[in-house]
């Protein structure tokens, strides 16, 4: 009678404990896909600041719009970049296939709350998936752009529009890997006009509320979706899960033998092969993904001279303690935005950690272009962001190391180019020094 309730006991356990780990692993899962989602999206619809940054460089003139677009547009995922003065596209990239949006007023329904909105704030708006007049479904992103006027007043120049195609766009996160682990996903949106969640993106294997399973609210900018993911039966339908249960029961009443073997089943369960390259905040590479990209191009890039830009932002440490970790990730942002829109064709951008980014050109015919680009970024980062209440200037300071003359490998490269960027730094605040104490 005493191993029969031993056994109930531990058959409970196990029960209870298989279902713990089952949903444990839901979590894991379903915390990095929709974190690798939100980060890819939000990347491509960072593309917009660019834009944006290209209009207030050239106080409104559009100009070189196809070179910044070209560049940005260098993804499968980015299906159209264009620009709106006064609400209206005039500029497309591509412009084959995507003739019918240029005229499109983006005031109408259903952007139109986006630029009443702009009046009040200057962050990307998204919509859709919906369908556009050249017949493509996208996810669409709009960002308000704002000129200063005579009286250093913010006044409404347009919009910067951008279409990702959908649903391929969602192959950036690889959702893949969920349907490969024996899952179910499907991706909801709230529709702001009915008020309605709707299903936007499904598994090939429908999701089942009834098998166990977890939602997970996933914000981009203002929109709203739901990230469901479930089992595809109920775990208890899985007979290696019974077999699993029973034959711990047989082999050992000992509960620390069964936890054992339960820990090693979560293991087994909880590994995730994908590794994430993309840095969320800013929508460049990461430290990792500046790696893996210059080791993938393995001795390609040495068999050519290349320069490495090591770019830090000055005083940022201020900027957080003055307006608080929201604007510093706002000028972190901006930052990236800024020098992505003069950065060179073919070249690697990467956030290293904090405020060092940086910038690597596989051409020294570039190089000359890539200083007066800095100076370009320069000139436009000195006006702050004076609409989101930060109106000092956004100072950085830069190291150049060029390969073979400054090191052989990219580790050598960074530290060259690291200590040069700290002797600019230096030179900075003594000068920044002297002019204080001649005032």
């Amino acid at each position: 009678m005493t191993s029969l309730c031993c056994c109930l006991a531990a058959v409970f356990f196990l029960v209870q404990r298989q279902a713990q780990v089952e949903f444990s692993r839901l979590e894991n899962i379903i915390l990095a896909q929709r974190d690798d989602l939100k980060g890819d999206i939000s990347g491509l619809l960072f593309k917009t600041r660019a834009l944006a940054a290209l209009v207030v460089h050239s106080d409104g003139h559009v100009a070189d719009f196809d070179d910044v677009a070209r560049y940005l547009a260098h993804t499968r995922s980015t299906d159209v970049l264009a620009l709106a003065p006064a609400g209206v596209i005039s500029h497309v990239y591509p412009l084959k296939g995507h003739e019918a949006l240029l005229g499109m007023n983006l005031l109408d329904s259903p952007y139109g709350e986006a630029s009443v909105a702009a009046h009040d704030h200057n962050g990307i708006s998204v919509f859709g998936p919906l369908q556009l007049p050249d017949g493509t479904t996208a996810l669409v992103g709009i960002l308000p752009v704002f000129l200063k006027d005579d009286a250093h007043q913010g006044q409404f120049w347009g919009t910067a529009f951008i279409a990702l195609g959908f649903p391929q766009l969602l192959d950036v996160a690889n959702l893949g890997l969920i349907e490969k682990q024996g899952l179910s996903y499907d991706i909801l949106s709230f529709d702001r006009h009915t008020e309605e969640w709707r299903p936007i993106a499904a598994s090939a294997h429908p999701f089942d509320e009834d098998a166990p399973h977890l939602n997970m609210p996933l914000q981009i900018f203002d929109a709203n979706w739901q990230f469901r993911i479930s089992y595809n039966q109920p775990w208890h339908g899985f007979f290696e899960n019974w077999f699993y249960i029973f034959s711990a029961v047989l082999l050992s009443l000992l509960l620390a033998s069964l936890a054992q073997k339960n820990r090693h089943l979560a293991e087994a369960h909880c590994r995730l092969e994908e590794m994430v390259y993309n840095d969320t905040l800013t929508g460049t590479l990461n430290r990792r993904g500046l790696f893996h990209t210059m080791a993938t191009r393995g001795a390609d890039w040495q068999d050519e001279k290349i320069v490495l830009y090591y770019l830090d932002l000055d005083r940022f440490k201020d900027i957080n303690d003055t307006y608080g970790h929201n604007a510093g990730d706002r000028v972190l942002q901006h930052f990236a935005a800024v020098i992505q829109s003069v950065a060179p064709q073919g070249s690697v951008f990467a956030r290293m950690g904090g405020d060092e980014f940086i910038l690597v050109l596989f051409s020294t015919d570039t190089d000359m272009q890539m200083t007066a680009g800095l100076d370009r970024a320069a000139a436009t980062l000195a006006r702050g962001l004076p609409h989101e209440g930060l109106a000092e200037p956004i100072l950085f300071s830069v190291g150049r190391a060029g390969y073979p003359e400054s090191g052989k490998t990219l580790d050598e490269l960074l530290s060259r180019a690291d200590r040069a960027m700290y002797l600019d730094k230096e030179r900075r605040r003594r000068h920044t020094r002297q002019v204080a104490r001649q005032s």
